[in-house]
This record gives C-alpha cells, structure tokens and sequence, in this order.
C-alpha cells in the first residue's frame, strides 16, 4: 500500500539561466500551491522543495506512483512512477525536472568486508611503521587458523595451495592503525591539516562516534578529537522505514570520522546527517554543505549503479556540484565496491557508480595495500580480488570477491581534462584516483556504543574517499590554492613523484573466514589484482586505480600549483 505522504521532499528543477530562473519562480510556485502541494522553500540552485499526498503529486505531474519491486534487493519495494512526468505547457521550459519521486533504497554506504571480533581486534599492540630501511621482523610461519597480520608478511599461514603461485604472501591485514594510514601515503609528520575543514555527508546520525573516535586514538597514543573539532548537523527527520535505518550506517559514520581524523589530525570536521539515503535527502545535504561555506572540501561514501539514476537526480546533483566547485569546495565520491557490477545478483550489465561518474566530483577508487612493519610497500595494487578454496586452490563461485568500481559512464561524455589516449571512449572514465579500500587490507574502526562497541577491520573505496578528500584539504590549507574541482589539478601531477602509479601485481592473502556461508572449507585465499571481472589495472590510467595513488610531500605542496 502506498504511503498516504510522499517520502521526503521532491525538487522541482527551475530553467537553467538565472534570470530565467527568478522570472519562473513564481509562477511555477502559484501553480504548485494550486494543485494542493505545500512548498517548504526554493535555493539559489533554482529549485523548489514540496510536499504533499500521493494523489496530490500524481495530479500535479500527471503521473501515477506505485510500488515495485527494488531492482536490486528483491525484497525490497521501490515507489516510482508509473508514467513519465509531465507539466502544464506553460512551463515546458521553465521546469528542468522533478527530482525526488523514486522513493527507495537509493543510495548506500560503500563500505566492505567490515570483520568483527576477528584476528587483532584491538589495535593497541600494532607496531608503528618506522621509515623505510629500518630493520624488520622475519615472518612467522603459523598453522593456526585464527590469525591475520598487522603488517605485511608478519605471518603466513603453512596451508598456501600450490596451485595459487603469487610472488607475495602473507595473511589478511588485522587492520591498519591511523598512524600506519599516514605513514602508507608519505605523510610528513608536520602536515597535520590544521586551519583545513572537511565535510562528510551519510544518512542518519550515531551519536557516539566522537566518544568511539576519542577512545581509539587515545588507545592506539594518537591525538584524540579537541572540543569543537567535531560538528555534527543531525538530520531533522530520519526515516528508519527505509535505507536499513541507522544501524546500516553506524560503521559507515564511525570509518569516515576516524579516516578523516587519522589523516589530518589538526582539521575540522563537519559532518552532515540525512534523513535517508533518498537522492533528494543526500542532494539536499550537499547544497547545505556547501551552503554553510565553512569547508575546503567534501567526502561523499555512498551510491549506487548509475543506470539508477533519473534525469532529474543527475539535474539536481550537477547543479549543487556546480555550486560545490564556483565556491572552492573540492567534492569527492566513491566509486563503489562491485567492480564493474556483472556479479550483482542476477544481472550482467556493466556499470559505473553514481555520484561519482558525475564529471563535476572526484571519484575515488579502492587499492590493495601490503606495507611492512618499516613502511615499505613491496605491494600496491588495484582492488579486485579473486577467491579461492586455500585447501584445494579452487576458484570460489562466481569467481570475484569484491573490488574497486570502475569504467565508463553511459551518461557523461569525457570531460576536456580527462585525456587517456590508451582508452578508446568519448565517455567519462571512472575513477580518477584511488586509496586502500581492499577489506583485506582494511583500516581498523572503533564503532558501536556501551558494551556492544568493539574494534574491526573495514574496507570500501567508503575508506578511500575521505583518505584522498583529506590529503587535498591538507593541501589545500597549506599552498592557500583555491580550487573547486580537484580532478583536473589532479591529473595535472600524473606522471610526477605525488601519483604513484599502480601497475599489475601478483599477491595474495590467506584468510581463515570463509568467502559464503556453508563454504566446504572456510580457509580462504584472496588473489589480489587478479582481474577476475572487465577491469583491470595498467601502467597510466586504468578503470581500477583511476591515476594512482597520492603520496609524499610532492602532492601536497604541488596540487593546484
């Protein structure tokens, strides 16, 4: 049964030009109110939030709203219309669109592979890197079948099948600590992110992410959050009913907090809870983000397949992008954790992420990372993983785990700085850089409340977005270089010492967790960079690492120089 109320606001679109805009405002406003709908404001994006009941929205827009099955998770409904939207003649070419009617599960966090009480949960015994040359300590070989490692190599499992052959080995990251986060990307110890501000965007609101982030940075001897370091815009009215409520994102707020701290610990965050994970509900908080003009950048861990999306959400979507990036904001979204999605359920389609194919955002893809106890990094390589039986080396159905989303978007046509010769498209490429996002290689989260909060290892390009959003902020406050869009100054450094380029890799990690439940056998060996799906990673720009990996000095003190 329909609800009696539409779900959330629905943004009417105004015509492009400004003036045109103003022109229209009032009329089309006269004409809402007339048809029974409660207009709640207009922005300067030129749009209008309304509201009202279903046969007030289906008479307006000449349509009808119904519930259908959710494209993705059959068991989930999905409200859309029935029939294309339409508006009276006179406003023909004064409404741009109406965002908003696809009321659903849209959007949802991009993290991966979250282990509980698994390996190291706690990670206060976790070596600090020291800098590369240091002496390290030998491996250790175990039989056990409980154990990860804290770094690369520190323990390999006695059960490696002969048929899986990778030059480096060791068993899965019990998760990096915040310091090994910062010693990953050549962070100096001086670049701290102080006078920067980042913004975070999730839907819902977890009240005891501050006190978990301050319990873990104190726990692991790093610089807990300071009074006011911390800003909280709580959403009005959240909507359990839909989006899995607020437990579905409580891990997604805790990582982006304490990602983003662990990288600059010394700026402010602001973070913006939504009502739900609705298009309109997200798009809305970004214009308020933006709006409020205190931030240098903005991190964005949701999302969804592309094909998703309705001309109207990519409308209302690029105008606040347009807005992030005229007022200096840099805006940053995840390119997701499905690859190229032709191992979504049922479906075969390859596809791209949204928001982040949108050529007005950075997309950030996910990485594979192996680092020693000294810092070095003898493995970095793109995020698409293969599993496999570690008793028998046989390839674990359907033959991918999870993996860096990435390819060419079917809306967007290739912007003017996004020149790869070697991909022969006219289309937007996804991403355009990347961070460690494998699962296996995760960064540990201190999350849950009271006795329930425990420490666990977390993945997703979720980890690598606010990573790379708070590497430019940084940059950011320390060169005083006032751009918007990022990717452009971004490319503009490939090729240099701040882009370190990922090329094909051959390395695995053995895991005692099974990949399914009721798996034969629950050891498990993950093939990294395997290519298991279209994408694959290669010297330049490739669908899975986008440029590369941001490291050292050279990218801070260079980007937007």
């Amino acid at each position: 049964m329909l609800p009696r109320k539409a779900d959330g606001a629905v943004q009417v679109s105004l015509g492009h030009g400004k003036s045109q805009r103003v022109a229209a405002a009032g009329a089309v406003v006269d004409w809402l109110r007339s048809e029974g709908l409660t207009v709640a404001s207009t922005t300067e994006l030129g749009t209008v939030a309304v509201s009202g009941t279903v046969a007030d929205i289906d008479r307006a827009f000449a349509t009808s709203l119904q519930v259908w099955p959710d494209p993705v998770s059959p068991r989930a409904t999905t409200i859309a219309p029935s029939d294309s939207l339409t508006v009276p003649a006179r406003f023909a070419d004064d409404v741009a669109g109406v965002a908003g009617l696809v009321k659903g599960a849209v959007y949802q966090p991009a993290t991966s592979g979250s282990r509980e009480g698994s390996g190291h949960t706690d990670p206060t015994d976790a070596p600090t890197p020291q800098p590369a040359g240091r002496s390290r300590v030998a491996p250790k070989v175990v039989t056990a079948s409980t154990e990860c490692s804290r770094y690369w190599g520190e323990n390999i499992a006695s059960q490696w099948p002969t048929s899986v052959k990778v030059s480096q080995r060791s068993n899965w990251i019990c998760g990096y600590t915040p310091a090994d986060l910062r010693a990953m990307h050549r962070i100096p110890a001086d670049y701290t992110g102080e006078g920067a501000r980042i913004g975070i965007i999730a839907a819902y609101d977890d009240p005891a992410v501050e006190a978990n982030t301050n319990h873990y940075f104190a726990a692991v001897g790093e610089q807990p959050l300071r009074p006011g370091q911390y800003v909280r815009h709580t959403p009005a009215n959240p909507d359990e009913t839909i989006c899995g409520g607020s437990a579905d994102w409580s891990i997604e707020q805790n990582l982006d907090i304490q990602a983003a701290h662990a990288i600059a610990p010394d700026a402010v965050i602001e973070y913006w809870g939504t009502d739900d994970c609705t298009s309109v509900s997200m798009f809305t908080a970004m214009y308020d983000a933006v709006s409020a003009g205190e931030i240098d950048v903005l991190s964005l861990s949701f999302g969804s397949r592309e094909e998703m999306d309705t001309a109207a959400d990519r409308e209302l979507l690029n105008r606040a992008l347009v807005q992030a990036a005229s007022t200096g904001i840099s805006v940053f979204a995840a390119s997701g954790n499905d690859g190229d999605y032709s191992d979504e359920g049922d479906r075969v389609e390859v596809d791209v992420t949204s928001p982040a194919s949108s050529p007005y955002v950075t997309a950030v893809g996910g990485l594979s990372v192996g680092m020693r106890r000294d810092g070095a990094l003898p493995v970095v390589a793109g995020w698409a993983t293969k599993p496999h039986f570690a008793r028998n080396g046989g390839v674990i159905p359907p033959g991918f785990d999870s993996g860096s989303g990435g390819g060419i978007s079917a809306q967007y046509s290739r912007p003017t700085w996004q020149q790869t010769p070697a991909v022969d498209a006219n289309r937007r490429l996804v991403p355009d850089i990347a961070s460690l996002g494998d699962p296996t290689s995760g960064f540990t989260v201190y999350s849950g409340s009271g006795a329930d909060a425990q420490y666990r290892s977390v993945g997703g390009t979720s980890l690598a977005t606010p990573i790379v959003a708070s590497m430019v902020a940084i940059s950011k406050q320390r060169t005083g270089a006032n751009f918007g869009l990022a990717t452009p100054w971004l490319y503009a450094l490939q090729g240099t010492p701040a882009i370190r380029d990922v090329i094909p890799t051959n390395a695995a990690v053995w895991s005692s967790k099974p990949v399914t439940t009721g798996q034969t056998w629950p050891e498990t060996v993950y093939a990294w960079d395997a290519s298991p799906q279209s994408l694959k990673t290669a010297a330049g720009w490739d669908p899975i690492s986008g440029i590369g990996m941001p490291t050292g000095a050279a990218f801070f003190d260079n980007l937007g120089q």
